[in-house]
């Protein structure tokens, strides 16, 4: 099994499925953000992103990444509010 970031492996085949990147604005509309924001966040290393070229000007976003960064931010708000 890879542990790659952005690739899920099926259970049922064994196989590995390699996720599609998402550009910035994708990834705003996905956590509902400005893609400013998004691209802030990115470069602060506070968002799962993956720079892209020598530049590193340009990224890449993997929505189950996202994903579990937006569920871990719910579950440490929940906590702090116990």
């Amino acid at each position: 099994m890879s542990t790659q970031p952005g690739s899920i492996t099926s259970s049922e085949s064994g196989q590995e499925v390699r996720e599609a990147p998402v550009s910035p604005a994708d990834a705003a509309r996905f956590l509902m953000m400005h893609p400013k924001t998004v691209l802030r966040k990115a470069r602060e290393g506070i968002l799962p992103a993956h720079p892209v070229g020598r530049d590193r000007k340009r990224w890449h976003f993997y929505l189950s990444e996202l994903d579990s960064w937006l569920r871990s931010q719910a579950i440490e708000a929940s906590q702090a509010r116990h």
